[in-house]
């Protein structure tokens, strides 16, 4: 029984504790967020001026002949 008001004890002060915390929510639209020191970009889709796609390996070309031959 005392085991029982001890973990709901302790288990109302970190809710409490994570409740008074500053927000770590952003806009983000509107605001950025910090990048990593790693990061290296954005995904894209590539194309060259004559508007054909680049290569990039992604294998999505591979996905869609499948989807497209059933």
């Amino acid at each position: 029984n005392t085991l029982a008001l001890t973990e709901m004890v302790r288990g109302l002060s970190l809710t409490l504790k994570y409740f008074f915390d500053p927000k770590v929510t952003i806009s983000y639209p509107f605001e950025k967020g910090p990048l990593s020191p790693r990061f290296r970009g954005e995904h894209a889709l590539r194309r060259y001026p004559t508007g054909e796609e680049r290569c990039i390996a992604c294998k999505l070309c591979e996905a869609m002949y499948v989807q497209l031959k059933q």
